[in-house]
């Protein structure tokens, strides 16, 4: 129905009701979420450290454990829960030493971690002297 046509009034009433349904359903199907944001910042913020630090970098993060289905936790305290142990935990006098050897004969920062068993950040610090003493 093309509403430049000369159309009766009935007719209009009839397409405006229409219209009118079709708004209040789009309503009525979407969610008010931004009731959830005050109760997911609260949330957010009891998740701090003993010295009151926050335990995540930033709300999405804090998010990312729900999306994912798990209970809101830092990564840490994920790793431990679980039993992985964090790659940059093991840097040890020995490892870097090895690092070195590796990255004085060519090897890539990627390869080297790898055999190493580090992580590539690791590498990276290791080679720009962070971790010289």
């Amino acid at each position: 129905m093309d509403i430049k046509e000369n159309h009766s009034l009935k007719d209009l009433e009839r397409l405006k009701r229409k219209i009118e349904k079709q708004i209040e359903a789009k309503k009525t199907t979407k969610e008010d979420q931004s009731a959830l944001y005050d109760m997911i910042k609260k949330d957010h913020e009891i998740h701090r450290r003993e010295d009151g630090r926050k335990v995540f970098r930033g709300v999405v993060d804090y998010l990312e454990c729900y999306v994912n289905g798990l209970p809101p936790v830092a990564k840490s305290a994920f790793y431990e829960k679980f039993g992985i142990e964090s790659k940059r935990g093991r840097v040890t006098p020995e490892l870097i030493a090895e690092a070195k050897v590796f990255l004085s004969q060519g090897k890539t920062l990627a390869d080297t971690a790898n055999l190493v068993g580090v992580s590539t950040a690791t590498c990276q610090k290791i080679k720009k002297g962070d971790y010289d003493s």
